[in-house]
């Protein structure tokens, strides 16, 4: 999620396009929003139901709807490497 007029020089817009892009590039589930007449800080009301929205949405999506992951043997030997699992 980004601001359209985001003009904090640590965070412009297209720096978190490039970013979408390499990670959807590498084949990973990403999903990119751009927030109208924003910046840095959100203050409309209506962007921050939005974004309230989309934290709802992901939460469902891959956390509460998500099923146990599955591990390797390769995970279960770092765990244990951890001192966890």
């Amino acid at each position: 999620m980004h601001g359209e007029v985001d003009h904090n020089q640590g965070t412009l817009p297209i720096q978190t396009e490039r970013f979408y892009l390499a990670l959807k590039g590498h084949g990973a589930r990403v999903r990119y929003v751009t927030l109208p007449y924003e910046s840095h800080r959100y203050a409309s009301r209506e962007t921050l139901l939005h974004v309230a929205a989309e934290f709802v949405t992901w939460f469902d999506r891959y956390v509460k709807g998500a099923g146990p992951r599955a591990t390797t043997a390769t995970g279960k030997r770092a765990m244990r490497e951890c001192g966890s699992g």
